[in-house]
């Protein structure tokens, strides 16, 4: 039988939980699942929220895409950002979106981007001095738009030539924790200097991809084009897509594709300073190996180095919450969930649990090379079902493919006691992570 009586803490008037959640999210919801158990109630930024923690209820929601699609007003704040493209688009259009785009993830095309992305990762090398302390986050994520812009548009568009590595840092500003109480506050006219970079930002961004897109298709008029990026998949999909409808793809996959994998950089190079024997670990496999330079065929014979990937995501997923709403009212876990809520799936919580993981504060990478029974969806910084990550296996090659690259040549001490996280769209450290690299 069920019940519309979901437990959950008490919240104050008119802001609910929201004081809770704001202060750190990660406990606020590690706390919760330990109090209050599997289906939790709170109230946050105004939405009647239920976190999930159950596996099962988690691949349910996942994987039912009609019955839970996205939550209308969080994809809302996406769609200002992106526009409608395949991460926030819905129904018929996305499916169209979505068979276009597959293509270009799948390993024979990933195989063609491997080699920008070890040539990018050994350029960052490159600019690092022994012993010359560095900003490891800005790091990685100049590198990681290197490769995803090579990805897209090839290799001749110079991303600092066309002011890219400012627009695309003052852009995302709004998104950064300790913005978004203005950002989600502050009204349209106000004139908040961060947010009036932001739009000036996005303004020369959207100048920049349609500047790109008009060239492409000026070439191909010529019969002057025959890449294989990104671009000219979507320019040759067997669909009605136009300019507009191209570069909502674009601004999605520069956005959503580069800084995930940046973050999941910066904390693997956290945890590998922390953990002395599975960097030696790592380093050994690096060793026997690599003859040079990395390519996509050690990508298949890695082990340890994809265990350290996986396990840096188990222990600090960029994507830490996925969020859903009910089309209708809906039995989970024998409470009533009403329609139209907010349903979040806190893969911070389920990636620590210790009903799933032995030791789950501990970073060990050889617990993805044991055999385990845990339950699928203990563990998806991907997401699930029919909108899991497009692109996962990109993401996932270029994080070994880079991290190997960097971690042949260096290591790198880490200049702080621990990090401070705060969960904005994505996990990310609230301030510089500050590393020093030395020469192997």
């Amino acid at each position: 039988m069920t019940t519309t009586e979901v437990p959950g803490p008490r919240g104050l008037p008119v802001i609910g939980n929201t004081h809770q959640w704001a202060r750190d999210p990660c406990s606020f919801r590690e706390s919760c699942a330990r109090k209050y158990g599997h289906v939790v109630n709170y109230e946050m930024l105004g939405w009647d929220t239920y976190m999930l923690t159950d596996p099962d209820d988690i691949k349910r929601v996942l994987e039912d895409r009609e019955t839970f699609p996205k939550h209308e007003d969080g994809n809302s704040e996406l769609e200002e950002i992106v526009g409608e493209g395949l991460l926030t688009s819905e129904g018929d259009l996305w499916e169209r979106q979505r068979e276009a785009i597959q293509p270009a993830f799948y390993m024979n095309h990933i195989k063609n981007y491997a080699e920008s992305m070890v040539d990018q990762a050994a350029a960052t090398g490159g600019r690092w001095s022994d012993s010359e302390q560095i900003d490891v986050r800005r790091s990685m994520t100049r590198c990681t738009l290197d490769i995803l812009v090579d990805c897209m548009f090839g290799e001749e568009i110079d991303p600092g030539a066309r002011g890219l590595y400012e627009a695309v840092e003052a852009f995302q500003e709004p998104l950064k924790p300790s913005r978004q109480p203005i950002t989600f506050f502050a009204p349209d006219w106000a004139p908040v200097p961060f947010l009036r970079r932001a739009d000036r930002a996005k303004a020369h961004i959207d100048e920049q991809v349609y500047d790109i897109l008009d060239e492409r298709c000026e070439q191909r008029a010529e019969g002057n084009d025959d890449r294989d990026d990104l671009l000219a998949m979507l320019l040759d999909a067997d669909t009605e897509m136009g300019d507009e409808q191209i570069h909502d793809e674009m601004l999605t996959f520069l956005f959503a594709g580069h800084e995930t994998t940046a973050l999941s950089l910066t904390y693997i190079w956290h945890l590998l300073s922390a953990n002395p024997d599975a960097e030696a670990r790592l380093h050994d496999e690096l060793d026997e190996l690599l003859d040079g330079k990395p390519g996509i065929e050690d990508v298949f014979a890695f082990e340890y180095t994809e265990a350290v990937v996986k396990e840096a995501m188990r222990l600090f997923p960029p994507a830490h919450e996925i969020r859903r709403s009910p089309a209708e009212d809906v039995e989970i876990g024998g409470y009533t969930i009403p329609e139209g809520c907010l349903i979040t799936l806190p893969a911070w919580v389920l990636h620590r649990d210790d009903r799933f993981w032995d030791d789950p504060e501990q970073f060990r990478p050889e617990r993805f090379l044991e055999d385990s029974d845990r339950p699928e969806y203990a563990y998806f910084p991907f997401g699930g079902g029919p909108r899991r990550c497009i692109g996962q296996q990109f993401a996932m090659t270029e994080a070994q493919l880079v991290l190997a690259t960097l971690a042949r040549d260096w290591t790198l001490k880490r200049e702080y006691d621990d990090l401070e996280l705060a969960a904005s769209v994505t996990l990310q450290p609230k301030n510089d992570v500050t590393m020093t690299p030395h020469r192997r």
